[in-house]
């Protein structure tokens, strides 16, 4: 007892097939396809965008080492600048107090050099009248004794040369 189905069924089977299969067909696959085609469309586009960005990210990444590989050096160049103006500075402020502590002994030994001149002046001023008053005291004093004169002068005159 084989269960073979009736021809009849057989026949009204295959007849709404095909009005279910054209109907579904003509409106329900065509537009189905075509969303299916435009969503397949979209998405490789949409992988295309995604490659292409992840490309320009990769440029822009190595761009941005690149800029900031650069930024580095320069840092490092204003930094090796501003340590040879500062040594610079430095070399010159030494080298100006250096001549002005020279300017200045040069000064005070000019400054000594004339207070002694002074002083020496001053001293031979009074070297001078001390001469002159013991000379007025060996003149008015005793003109008898010649040879005790001379030994008086002779003394005197080895004080002053020590002096």
């Amino acid at each position: 007892m084989f269960l073979l189905p009736h021809l009849g069924t057989i026949i009204w089977t295959t007849i709404i097939f095909g009005v279910v299969a054209f109907i579904l067909g003509k409106y329900a696959w065509k537009p189905l396809l075509k969303a299916i085609n435009e969503r397949e469309r979209y998405i490789d586009i949409s992988l295309k965008k995604a490659s292409h960005t992840q490309l320009l990210l990769k440029n822009l990444k190595a761009e941005q080492e690149e800029i900031l590989k650069k930024a580095r050096f320069e840092k490092g160049e204003m930094l090796k600048e501003g340590a040879l103006q500062r040594d610079k500075i430095i070399a010159e402020a030494k080298d100006k107090a250096r001549t002005e502590a020279e300017r200045i002994l040069i000064d005070a030994h000019k400054k000594v050099q004339k207070e002694r001149e002074a002083a020496l002046v001053e001293m031979r001023k009074q070297i001078t009248t001390l001469s002159v008053e013991i000379a007025t005291k060996v003149v008015s004093a005793d003109m008898e004794d010649k040879k005790r004169h001379e030994e008086m002068v002779k003394k005197l005159i080895d004080e002053v040369e020590l002096n």
